[in-house]
């Protein structure tokens, strides 16, 4: 298959004085319909051309534009009066034919006839214009580069989302504690007014409770108020415990036969002290007596004698 020859400015001005061969007009055609960078040279050549034609004087055409018009006309089957006519119009003659808007898809049959073309450029030197040729022109940096933009872009936008749905996991669970660690202060903050007002209240039972076989002498107070259930234990001087035991406090309600209630468990410090601060007890209970046992770890539902420590 033979390759086209590129097309220069010299055709692009041929072609707009429509002075070529047929064939070559045919070519040119079908040429600037896959070329819009030729398509613009084109608008300039006219342009050219309408303002040489507005001149007022006359211009002859230079000689080698001369030469090639009547190489190309020679090599159809025009008779040689024809080809010194057209070279005469040529020459006189600068208005400009505009060519109908090139709008329809070539055949497929035109484009082999393109393709096979077996016509050679002359050898003469071009006019000093950019030439085009039929294939892409090379990319620049910036085009390379441009397709892979898009790719950089979305991949920071991810690395961006992914940093913020961090961030806001990390602030919700630090709210979540925050919030956690406020309802705790809260419930810490009212445990601690309804001991104060447990302490205070005139209606309140108040027992001592001893254990008269150690020195110095273990010791407890309860404060006790039947209407709401709330209690308040403090001991001091407290054994200290075996491993897995406790002690736990027990409610005696007034009354012979009646069952002692647990009343919370406790285990001393290292300086004997220990407390039950409102444990769950029943309300309306009126307390005959409170006492202190021995249980295994996590406490008993009935006390195991012997009662360490009761009073009165």
């Amino acid at each position: 298959m033979t390759r086209q020859p590129p097309v220069t400015a010299e055709d692009l001005y041929l072609y707009a004085m429509q002075l070529l061969a047929p064939e070559e007009q045919t070519r040119l055609q079908e040429f600037l319909q896959h070329s819009p960078e030729a398509r613009k040279e084109l608008a300039n050549v006219r342009g050219d051309l309408i303002l040489l034609s507005l001149t007022p004087e006359q211009h002859t055409p230079p000689a080698l534009c001369r030469q090639r018009l009547l190489k190309q006309i020679a090599r159809g089957k025009k008779s040689q009066s024809a080809i010194h006519s057209i070279a005469d119009r040529a020459t006189a003659q600068h208005a400009i034919a505009i060519d109908p808007i090139l709008t329809t898809e070539p055949a497929p049959d035109r484009l082999s006839a393109i393709r096979e073309d077996s016509y050679t450029p002359s050898q003469e030197t071009s006019l000093p214009f950019r030439s085009f040729h039929e294939e892409a022109p090379e990319r620049s940096l910036l085009g390379r580069l441009l397709p892979w933009a898009g790719w950089a872009v979305a991949a920071g936008l991810a690395v961006s989302t992914w940093t913020m749905w961090h961030k806001a996991e990390t602030l919700q669970e630090t709210a979540s504690t925050a919030n956690a660690k406020a309802a705790h202060i809260a419930s810490e903050s009212d445990k601690s007014l309804r001991a104060l007002d447990v302490l205070r209240n005139s209606a309140a039972q108040r027992f001592q409770l001893t254990k008269q076989s150690s020195q110095p002498i273990s010791n407890a107070r309860v404060t006790y108020v039947s209407e709401t259930g709330s209690l308040i234990f403090q001991g001091a001087n407290l054994d200290q415990l075996p491993a897995g035991k406790v002690y736990e406090l027990w409610l005696i309600p007034v009354g012979d036969g009646r069952t002692p209630i647990p009343a919370g468990t406790f285990r001393p410090d290292e300086r004997g002290y220990a407390s039950v601060v409102l444990p769950d007890i029943p309300k309306g209970v009126v307390a005959g007596t409170f006492g202190v046992t021995m249980e295994e770890d996590g406490g008993a539902k009935t006390p195991t004698l012997p009662i360490l420590m009761i009073g009165a």
